[in-house]
């Protein structure tokens, strides 16, 4: 057996040295960036810069960056991260959040990731990814099929969409205190599977008794999937990597395009009307068109994506904010006093949700502390100069806000980490709180996500007591780019007499 000579080896470990070295110095040099700037930073690591925890999964993405936004100075308005070598700029003072995301909307009006080749259609290629002027041209169609009249509509649907789901809770054993142990989160998941089904793609499912139905499995999978958990994380942080690693690690939609066309051909030779989002895609289809983006072909199916996202929030925003209930039981029976009054006074109508204020500060209260989507993102077009400083943001600099941080920051609020649904019992909420975003682009599903949260808690409270034995805000789940629970939000049902 030959061994190599010492000149050989000698030859090897100079090799390796010098790539070290040019890596170090290559390194040194990208993560000087926001130190020659003159901008507060965070200490990056060598390799990952800020986002090394996020990266290898081993705490959630958008929760990692409120930390990095606790780690600044609390009077920094922004702070300067990497991820990976790529230098990022953290907004955290409400003022410039709103001269970039309202003010100055022009040159922010896309997002981090718009513009790139979307593999990720059915998510992407929608009001959420779209960049200018297409994107303004979508929200202009999408909004007026999110009316309050559109809603009312929709309503009824989302109530009989319920009842698989009440059904189910009633066969559910008992234990031998005569109370139910419910997993919320799967719970509150399933209804929004067979709401999109029903609402998005004008087709009934029950996914509570067929879990294993084609579509049930499918949709499980746009929610828990670890590829597309990982796709996410390239689609917010690292857009570069989508176009390198394609559709194979992205959510594969062949069968809800199936059940969409379906939908489609059926909804148009029959002519009638559901009150559903297919109804308005007709309408649209057979409206006037832009020559730039016409509603068509796979561009009509892409616009459902935006209600697997929407109704995805929304029912994370239900299922925190029954966790939150269960462990504040005044504020659960205030809610249920409220509901109950509501019904009573409307019946189950528009008006009676419209109507449940106590129950939208507890909702307002579950989305500050358990914001579904907890990052902002935007793409600086030009140059920009931050008002009242000498700093201009590069163009091409990927601008981030961090709902974690800005919603538990101690400077705009009272207790952060404590539950309390009176806070927004007020005329004027600080600036602090923007769930939904802010400026022209902020949800355009705002009042449907609201509507199915209280739908849904509306459903469970008017019937069931909730409690947690022991008391805990869940572990989050470190895969998720979107705010989930790694374990599910058990909790105890006990009907009520």
């Amino acid at each position: 057996m030959a061994y190599p000579s010492v000149e050989s080896l000698g030859v090897t470990l100079a090799l390796a040295a010098t790539v070290i070295f040019l890596f170090w110095a290559y390194a040194k040099h990208k993560l000087s960036y926001w130190k020659s700037r003159g901008v507060e930073y965070i200490e990056p690591n060598l390799l990952f810069g800020n986002f090394k925890e996020a990266v290898l999964f081993r705490s959630a993405p958008g929760w990692h960056l409120g930390q990095l936004y606790k780690r600044a100075k609390p009077d920094a308005p922004y702070v300067g991260f990497y991820i990976f070598h790529k230098p990022c700029l953290l907004i955290r003072d409400p003022e410039i959040i709103k001269d970039i995301m309202i003010r100055d909307f022009e040159n922010f009006s896309d997002r981090h990731f718009a513009g790139s080749t979307q593999k990720d259609s059915i998510g992407m290629k929608n009001l959420f990814g779209m960049k200018n002027p297409i994107w303004k041209y979508l929200r202009s169609k999408i909004t007026p099929t999110l009316t309050k009249g559109k809603l009312k509509q929709m309503l009824p649907l989302m109530l009989k969409t319920g009842s698989p789901m009440m059904k189910w809770l009633e066969y559910q054993p008992l234990t031998t205190y005569g109370d139910k142990i419910v997993d919320a989160q799967h719970l509150s998941y399933t209804y929004a599977t067979d709401l999109i089904a029903s609402v998005a793609l004008g087709t009934e499912m029950d996914s509570f008794h067929y879990p294993n139905a084609e579509f049930s499995a499918c949709v499980r999978e746009f929610f828990h999937g670890f590829k597309r958990m990982v796709a996410l994380v390239a689609v917010f942080f690292m857009p570069e990597l989508v176009e390198v690693i394609g559709t194979s690690v992205l959510f594969n939609s062949s069968f809800v395009k199936k059940v969409f066309w379906t939908a489609m051909e059926t909804r148009e030779k029959s002519g009638e009307a559901r009150g559903d989002f297919i109804d308005s895609l007709i309408q649209i289809k057979n409206g006037e068109q832009n020559p730039n983006y016409k509603f068509e072909g796979q561009n009509l199916l892409y616009q459902s994506g935006t209600f697997f996202s929407g109704f995805e929030s929304s029912a994370t925003c239900g299922s925190f904010t029954l966790l939150e209930l269960a462990n504040n039981m005044k504020a659960q029976e205030l809610a249920r006093k409220d509901i109950k009054r509501a019904i009573e006074t409307h019946g189950w109508t528009y008006e009676a949700f419209n109507d449940m204020k106590y129950l939208d500060h507890c909702i307002s209260e579950g989305l500050r502390l358990h914001p579904p989507v907890s990052t902002i993102d935007r793409y600086t077009r030009n140059d920009y100069k931050i008002a009242g400083t000498d700093v201009v943001i590069e163009k091409g600099t990927p601008i981030y806000i961090s709902l974690y941080g800005l919603q538990e920051d101690p400077e705009y609020w009272e207790q952060p980490e404590v539950f309390d649904p009176e806070r927004f019992n007020v005329e004027k909420v600080t600036d602090a709180y923007i769930p939904f975003g802010i400026g022209p682009r902020m949800c355009v599903g705002m009042k449907a996500g609201q509507l199915h949260a209280k739908v849904i808690l509306s459903l469970i409270l008017h019937e069931y007591e909730v409690w947690q034995e022991t008391k805990d805000k869940s572990v989050l789940d470190n895969r998720s780019t979107f705010t989930a629970a790694a374990n599910g939000i058990v909790l105890h049902f006990k009907k009520i007499n």
